[in-house]
């Protein structure tokens, strides 16, 4: 008799328990809290979760700028720990934020892009047909959401950008040509023209231009107290110098020399007239020139710490351990302020959003930390170490939680997990997204290991750790359905899935490293990873069934060691008729599944949904598994929003549905079935949160005391939801 026969003999539907497509109607008794942002929105703030540029106003008011902000704060405001505006209009419509930033005493210039979204946006508005505005807003300090009009702006009719949005340069879509630079006084507004090699200079307050000059690939510009301009050149190219230039575009002879292994993003003037310059190569500080006096610049001892956050111990936060630096600043009265997003300025040509954000400000002579806000994660979803549920890991992140404080309190950021220097080769660079993301913590023999999903959940990726490398989880295996875009790693193979193990330690994928398993070709494709307890590998693929790849023990390294030759089969059981998600309990040899039946097939609409049917299996690897239940999870694909089902989660007695575009936590009996209530966001997170925009973006833990704690992905605004209920 094949398994779907002895699955089929021990059938108990319980979907008459409540209509299909219907969900829990009792709310239940819970507190929300939540991870990772400084604010958690019911006061109406976040952190944006990028910042690419700052500029800072007289009164030490920092003012961002990033192409993207999930929730449109591209360009916003924050002084002495607080958030005061969000400029807005940066965000859908065509519209985009951008890399740089300026400020003078009465406007904000920001750099933005205005798109016509695929040729659907027409009119005098947007660019014509297949191409893209790359230029600047300019808005009043008074009031960042309104448009400051000059004659020949141009910009959304509807808008703040109506009237006062310039274009500097018309580009077919899909090149970058951001605006890498620029610097602003009272008079005059310079910018850093990245794409034409140029810089212009515009009159600050009628926009009209006054003149240019060639420059190579020119970024980041500051002014010094003498009037002259300090720029960073060849950003496109990456071999980065800083020129120095007259207000009229001389070129001067006091260019900056850098140290060895130096890469400058950033350029501010201190009071006194010092040049600083960011550094994010390896040594993470800011570098420090003063002026002899013949006006030449000489270095002195840099600020920060050497290393930043990869400084001993590697991974842990601190003051003065910087990470990412994106920009740089400083105020009349002495206070330094530091951008980061753990990795720099996106490439030229990147997507990229970073690692999370972090702002932060220090008596530039006097060391005193001021303030810092956090915006950490973005398509991240997180997961508790097993050994306690104190400790939550994101995908590049660790956090500790002190379950005593207020809510929004309660958790310290611990570490950062992702190394760019010592582990370059780290899948997660090389993924779509270059986010870790999705994390599952398992012990094996009392060793932690990291394993994250993509956010589609295409490869899992493996990390290790070693306390010679601090907090750092180290790249030690992946696992790929098929070939990654691109020409990383040189010896994967052209077809079929493939895994790798670092054998000799070093973090890099060689080619002797990795395994092929051609026969499988495509039928693994866009399948659901999960990892159980005892750290077995499971694979929901869609239509071909369940596969187990047994950990087959540690290698002399610290590897976990997985092998195409010791995987099992599991045929796809009753009712499904295409599977979605798995969540496998070892201890109990109980099998959760997820996914599309006849009644309601799958279709291509609703690709990351975990579908509209959850069965529990138990005696799984038995040979007679026996199916519990099958229940009908929420489901209205015709309703406005959608309700559907994205993300399982198991603890205790418990299963935990996350819906996907309409903000609830379904909660179920694991025992029976029975539908037991539901959890919505609550005031302290403003009522809302975005869409769980993962595959694995839910997970929980029961404590000692009784006590859930579920974790859910918040994309829209740069934290991880934290529902805390005890039944």
């Amino acid at each position: 008799m094949n398994l779907l026969s002895r699955l089929g003999l021990a059938v108990v539907l319980v979907q008459g328990l409540f209509p299909p497509g219907a969900s829990a109607q009792s709310q239940l008794s819970y507190t929300t809290s939540w991870i990772g942002n400084s604010f958690g929105f019911g006061d109406g703030k976040w952190m944006q979760q990028d910042i690419q540029a700052i500029s800072v106003g007289a009164d030490g008011t920092v003012y961002t700028n990033a192409p993207w902000d999930e929730s449109g704060s591209e360009i916003a405001a924050y002084r002495a720990g607080d958030k005061l505006a969000v400029a807005g209009s940066t965000h859908g419509w065509g519209a985009a934020g951008g890399d740089a930033v300026a400020v003078n005493h009465t406007y904000l210039y920001a750099a933005m892009s205005i798109g016509n979204q695929n040729n659907g946006l027409v009119g005098a508005d947007y660019p014509p047909a297949n191409l893209t505005w790359y230029g600047i807003t300019r808005r009043t300090l008074a009031n960042l959401a309104s448009g400051a009009p000059f004659s020949g702006g141009i910009g959304n009719s509807a808008n703040a950008t109506k009237n006062s949005f310039l274009p500097l340069e018309t580009i077919t879509t899909g090149i970058d040509a951001s605006i890498r630079g620029m610097a602003a006084t009272d008079t005059e507004l310079y910018v850093a023209d990245t794409y034409a090699n140029r810089i212009v200079v515009f009159d600050a307050v009628t926009m009209q231009r006054l003149r240019s000059w060639s420059a190579n690939s020119p970024s980041r510009i500051a002014i010094d107290t003498d009037s002259t301009l300090w720029v960073i050149a060849g950003f496109s190219s990456g071999n980065l110098s800083i020129q120095h230039y007259t207000a009229d575009g001389t070129l001067l002879a006091s260019n900056v020399t850098l140290p060895t292994g130096a890469v400058p993003v950033d350029i501010a003037i201190t009071p006194s007239g010092q040049v600083l310059v960011a550094d994010n190569g390896p040594s993470q500080q800011i570098l420090v020139f003063s002026k002899d006096a013949n006006g030449q610049l000489q270095a002195a001892a840099p600020y920060g710490t050497r290393n930043g956050l990869f400084h001993t111990v590697r991974g842990v936060p601190g003051n003065r351990r910087f990470n990412g630096m994106t920009g740089i600043g400083l105020d009349p009265a002495g206070n330094l302020y530091v951008a980061q997003n753990g990795e720099g300025p996106r490439p030229t040509g990147s997507a990229s959003v970073g690692q999370g954000a972090v702002l932060e400000s220090y008596g530039y002579r006097s060391y005193v930390f001021n303030w810092r806000l956090y915006g950490l994660t973005f398509l991240d979803s997180a997961a508790f170490d097993p050994a306690t549920p104190n400790s939550v890991y994101t995908g590049s992140k660790r956090f500790t939680l002190d379950y005593s404080q207020p809510v929004g309190h309660e958790w310290s950021y611990a570490a950062f997990t992702l190394d760019r220097f010592n582990f370059p080769d780290d899948p997660t660079f090389h993924q779509p997204r270059g986010v870790r993301g999705e994390p599952m913590v398992r012990r094996i023999n009392g060793q932690p290991f990291l394993y994250t999903l993509d956010p589609g959940a295409h490869y899992l990726n493996v990390y290790r750790f070693d306390a010679l490398q601090g907090e750092i989880a180290i790249p030690s295996g992946l696992l790929a359905q098929n070939p990654l875009p691109g020409t990383w790693p040189a010896a994967q193979p052209t077809y079929g899935e493939w895994l790798w193990r670092d054998s000799n330690g070093n973090g890099m994928v060689d080619a002797s490293e990795i395994s092929s398993n051609p026969s499988t070709g495509s039928t693994v494709g866009n399948g659901f990873w999960w990892v159980d307890e005892p750290g077995n590998v499971w694979l929901a693929t869609p239509l071909s069934g369940i596969r187990e790849m047994p950990l087959q023990g540690i290698d002399p390294v610290g590897n976990p060691i997985y092998t195409y030759a010791s995987a099992k089969m599991f045929a796809m059981p009753q009712p499904f008729t295409r599977l979605a998600r798995l969540v496998y309990v070892a201890a109990t040899d109980t099998m959760y599944l997820s996914g599309f039946t006849a009644a309601i097939p799958w279709d291509a609409t609703h690709w990351k949904e975990a579908g509209p049917v959850l069965a529990r299996y138990d005696n799984w690897s038995s040979g007679t598994p026996a199916q519990q239940y099958a229940i009908s999870l929420p489901w209205n694909t015709q309703s406005n929003p959608q309700v559907t089902t994205v993300g399982v989660a198991v603890a205790g007695n418990y299963v935990f549905v996350a819906e996907l575009y309409t903000q609830k936590v379904d909660v179920y009996d694991a025992r029976t079935g029975q539908a037991v209530g539901y959890m919505t966001p609550g005031a302290s997170v403003g009522n809302t949160s975005g869409w769980v925009d993962v595959y694995l973006g839910i997970s929980a833990v029961q404590r000692d005391n009784g006590e859930y704690v579920v974790l859910v992905e918040d994309d829209a605004r740069a934290k991880i939801l934290m529902y805390r209920w005890t039944p």
